[in-house]
């Protein structure tokens, strides 16, 4: 059978997210993971650390690797159920120790080649985003309609990191000059869209929302309108995401995706009308159709970060948002995340 060696955090990572995707015996199981990532990840957090001072070329991208790799373990062992498995917290404590390190030691690092250039006047003038919340190295920011949650590249739009630039005290901007570490944010919104975006002011913030991120700490729930007026009032859509040039699509092929709908009104009779939560292996045309004459506002948790995600997964349940030129009928698209907050528990 297949071992883990537990050189490096990559392999027990890439073993966690085989034993996720896979149904083959060869495998490793949870237990042998776990052990092997315990006796590997203290010693690469102390190669992380010394490599975050960026002496060498490749030494801060090498202590990075540290970040992603811990996050995909997370994310595995809370994708199968083991959100309270005692490595998660040992977890969580390396990635908030090597994001201390970068507090201390980003002066060294040269400027990233790839920032954007500042905002001009022209910016202030649309809608501005603001920051009604503020604690130790995180804030949450107002994204107005028209601003890019930006990760790399310069597309033309206006970036929401040059607001964070201007904004932020000095002290709190170095993460919002790194498109290594996306700027800070932690999760997107589509530019049509306006929302909430939860944001590091602060290397050891950021690691601290990305891990809460890949253990499902956060939820992020999003109001949207869908054409069609829906029976159920809930669905749990799991189907694979396949990421394509021009857009995403269900398909075996892609990676694993999961969206809880939640029907809130309809158009047609108020409220959706089945009480009892729906099953995707439930959901059948005959028992919960939609009428193309109606429309229905739907709230969306979702557990997986795919591209067009909750678009695409609301095509695939007959309600396709409305005005939604790529994945419905017409040229724009009404999606409002109204809510980021802890979990509520359901049932």
């Amino acid at each position: 059978s297949a071992e883990v060696s537990g050189h490096t955090l990559q392999e027990p990572s890439n073993a966690a997210w085989g034993r996720r995707t896979s149904s083959e015996a060869d495998v490793p199981p949870l237990a042998r993971i776990a052990s092997k990532t315990g006796a590997t990840m203290h010693l690469e957090l102390e190669k992380a650390i010394s490599r975050s001072r960026a002496e060498l070329r490749g030494d801060l991208e090498a202590a990075q690797l540290f970040f992603v790799n811990a996050g995909e373990l997370a994310w595995s062992f809370n994708f199968m159920s083991q959100a309270g498995h005692p490595l998660l917290c040992e977890v969580s404590a390396a990635c908030l120790d090597l994001g201390r390190a970068f507090d201390r030691n980003h002066p060294l690092w040269p400027p990233h080649p790839d920032v954007r250039p500042a905002l001009g006047p022209a910016a202030w003038d649309a809608a501005r985003p603001s920051i009604p919340w503020q604690l130790r190295g995180m804030c949450l920011v107002v994204k107005p309609p028209g601003w890019e949650v930006d990760t790399e590249g310069d597309s033309g739009i206006l970036h929401l990191s040059g607001f964070l630039q201007v904004a932020l005290q000095p002290s709190q901007r170095a993460v919002a000059f790194r498109p290594d570490f996306s700027f800070g944010f932690v999760h997107r919104l589509d530019t049509p869209s306006s929302g909430l975006i939860l944001t590091g002011t602060s290397f050891e913030g950021y690691a601290c929302l990305e891990m809460q991120m890949y253990t499902y700490e956060i939820v992020r729930e999003y109001y949207v309108l869908g054409r069609g007026a829906a029976l159920c009032s809930q669905l749990d859509v799991c189907q694979r995401i396949f990421d394509g040039r021009a857009s995403a699509q269900v398909s075996e092929h892609g990676r694993p995706a999961r969206s809880h709908i939640r029907c809130v009104a309809s158009s047609r009779g108020g409220p959706c009308a089945e009480d009892a939560a729906a099953s995707e292996e439930q959901y059948r045309p005959a028992q919960c159709t939609a009428s193309r004459e109606a429309f229905c506002q739907v709230a969306i948790q979702i557990f997986t970060g795919r591209r067009h995600q909750i678009r695409v997964h609301m095509q695939h349940s007959d309600i396709p948002s409305i005005a939604d030129g790529r994945y419905g009928l017409n040229p724009t698209i009404f999606l409002r995340p109204s809510r980021v907050g802890r979990p509520r528990r359901r049932g």
